[in-house]
């Protein structure tokens, strides 16, 4: 990784680690399509995600991403064979599964937050869009054989600049802080 790709990414996450609680392991929710891409390209998925995020990783996969490598059919077999190793997240859509990037929307978004913590790789640009409205959701995606961190959405940034000035402003009311 280039240095100054890895030093944005080392100060977004110490963003994401003080304004929002993020801790390690980094929970990150993958996608299948993320998963096909790192097998074609000949990536190590996991120790790629651990220099993105530079920490350590617990990598997740939902029940819908893993029925849709299984729908790929022989040509996933690697990528199967990969997901199989990660941690599976609970859907609850195995009636009827839906498409990786609502699966992952549903699991992911609790009532407009991430409130797991989750850092979402997908190479879905629709989730992608989907995710930026959500605050506090750092994104991984492949270009070309090279993992990508997305910048903080816009909502992100308003809501720390939110929780930065929540934070000072109760220190100025507290009337025992007053010397």
């Amino acid at each position: 990784m280039r240095q100054k790709r890895s030093k944005s990414y080392r100060k977004q996450m110490a963003t994401y680690n003080m304004a929002f609680g993020f801790r390690q392991p980094y929970q990150i929710l993958v996608d299948g399509d993320i998963i096909y891409d790192a097998t074609k390209y000949k990536m190590n998925l996991e120790k790629s995600l651990e220099s993105v995020v530079q920490g350590r990783i617990k990598p997740m996969i939902t029940q819908c991403c893993i029925k849709s490598l299984y729908d790929r059919g022989e040509e996933a077999k690697e990528a199967i064979a990969l997901a199989k190793t990660f941690e599976r997240r609970r859907c609850n859509h195995l009636e009827t599964p839906l498409s990786q990037a609502d699966c992952l929307n549903s699991v992911a978004n609790v009532k407009g937050t991430n409130k797991h913590r989750y850092v979402v790789a997908t190479q879905d640009p629709r989730a992608r869009s989907q995710f930026r409205s959500i605050p506090a959701t750092p994104m991984i995606y492949i270009n070309r054989s090279v993992i990508i961190m997305e910048p903080m959405s816009p909502a992100t940034e308003a809501t720390k600049r939110r929780l930065e000035v929540e934070k000072l402003s109760a220190g100025l009311n507290n009337p025992r802080s007053r010397g």
